[in-house]
């Protein structure tokens, strides 16, 4: 039955980044068209900024909250406790997160290009103080994301068309985004409440402070990660112009549709399913994520490969000619999902199901220290192009890092015989056909 839950997991979340991509893909070529790289760039650059804020308030428990629900699911008056004591303290990061989004506003010179971009996007905050989502990872029940997302995604594409038809209608685009994700997240909140019973209770202010300081190690993971990710388009505004920080931002938006349609389902569907075979043994997880990292390797290469050798024509077809600049900086990065596959697969999965976090967090600092220092040199001498090669450098040295660390401490998730084609077919169609059984 497990494996057909996670089987369903995957799926529901792999429709869940399809629709998240799938819709907007249809949208970009009839709004790139009006709206053009300028307002792009305007547009990206506050989201990677708001992304902090993002970050501050999500603090990780995605991950931790997960990892605590996962390890007793179905008690439900401890995953209340959990639930409350996350709610709580992600209130509290939200008002610390006020004060200092005014605090940017008045000093940060490019998020003052259009404000009211940037203040719409940061409402979308309240949206990571709402939304559930490590209670249905850790319950393993992620299916009604699917459903959620793609009525989302229906409606935001048929107002996208309806509602822009001028190149200052681009105001309109975080407008329609901050109001469905926020009516998305209040319907899993109150979803969740109901399905699995859940009280919530307000706790005292120390007690949320010792839960900040409890899971401060991820945290920071979290935020060393996005100073050699999102940073990288912060630190790009600042030496280049709207129009290149659009066609850096349009190529590694294009790269994630990979990453998110094909990695991010599997990474965080098999977070809890890792963690507790990991419950049964260590061996027993590493078993797991061995037969699993063939699978995601070849799923992600073949896809890298794919996106390099037609990025002439992907640009063209979804941004036009006037986006044709982005090209090489899409072909340097088109393998990026592949890399960050590993990295995932080394640090999240394997890591973190261990309680490695001070190895985890020892990984991402040093890569985050690295990549913040490279960012600035060739963001400032080579603009977009630079930040195009940086992301992949630093990705590729994380991953070879967290490799290195993992058979330093004797741990090997590299087993040659399961990159077999042949075991990979044959372990999908036993996936498959326990899927059917159980279905039956």
């Amino acid at each position: 039955m497990k494996n057909n839950q996670l089987l369903k997991n995957i799926f529901s979340l792999g429709s869940v980044q399809l629709v998240n991509y799938v819709f907007p893909l249809i949208t970009v070529p009839y709004v790139s068209r009006i709206i053009g790289p300028d307002s792009y760039g305007i547009i990206n650059y506050a989201t990677a900024f708001i992304a902090y804020f993002t970050l501050l308030i999500g603090y990780g428990f995605d991950l931790t909250g997960t990892r605590k629900i996962a390890r007793n699911p179905d008690d439900n008056h401890y995953v209340s406790t959990v639930f409350s004591q996350i709610l709580n303290a992600r209130i509290l990061l939200f008002f610390v997160s006020c004060l200092l989004f005014v605090l940017s506003v008045l000093f940060v010179g490019p998020l003052k290009q259009n404000t009211y971009v940037t203040v719409t996007l940061f409402i979308s905050t309240i949206s990571s103080v709402l939304v559930p989502q490590y209670i249905y990872q850790g319950k393993q029940q992620l299916s009604i994301f699917s459903i959620l997302n793609f009525l989302k995604g229906l409606i935001n594409t048929i107002l996208i068309f309806v509602l822009i038809q001028h190149k200052e209608d681009y105001i309109i685009l975080p407008t329609l985004n901050v109001v469905l994700g926020l009516l998305s997240s209040v319907f899993l909140l109150v979803y969740a409440c109901k399905k699995f019973n859940l009280k919530f209770r307000w706790v005292k202010l120390k007690n949320s402070f010792r839960l900040l300081l409890d899971e401060k190690v991820i945290f920071i993971s979290t935020v060393v990660i996005s100073l050699y990710t999102t940073t990288n388009t912060v630190v790009l505004g600042f030496f280049a112009s709207a129009a290149d920080v659009g066609f850096f931002t349009v190529s590694i938006s294009l790269l994630n549709v990979i990453n998110s349609v094909i990695s991010v389902p599997f990474s965080t569907a098999f977070f809890p399913f890792i963690g507790n075979a990991f419950g049964k043994s260590r061996e027993t997880g590493l078993e797991v994520i061995r037969k699993i990292f063939p699978i995601i390797s070849y799923l992600t290469f073949f896809a890298g490969l794919t996106l390099y050798i037609f990025a002439p024509f992907i640009i063209e077809l979804f941004y036009g000619s006037q986006f044709h600049k982005a090209i090489l900086s899409f072909r340097i990065m088109a393998f990026a999902p592949f890399v960050i596959s590993m990295s995932n697969v080394f640090g999240i999965q394997t890591m973190l199901n261990l309680n490695m976090d001070k190895t985890f967090f020892r990984a991402t600092a040093t890569a985050s220290i690295l990549g913040l220092l490279l960012n600035i040199a060739m963001s400032k001498f080579y603009g977009y192009i630079g930040t195009a090669w940086n992301t992949i450098i630093i990705e590729t040295f994380v991953s070879a890092y967290m490799y290195f660390l993992l058979r330093r401490n004797n741990i090997e998730v590299f087993e040659k015989k399961y990159f077999s084609p042949k075991f990979v077919l044959t372990f999908l169609k036993s996936a498959s056909s326990r899927s059917n059984k159980f279905d039956k």
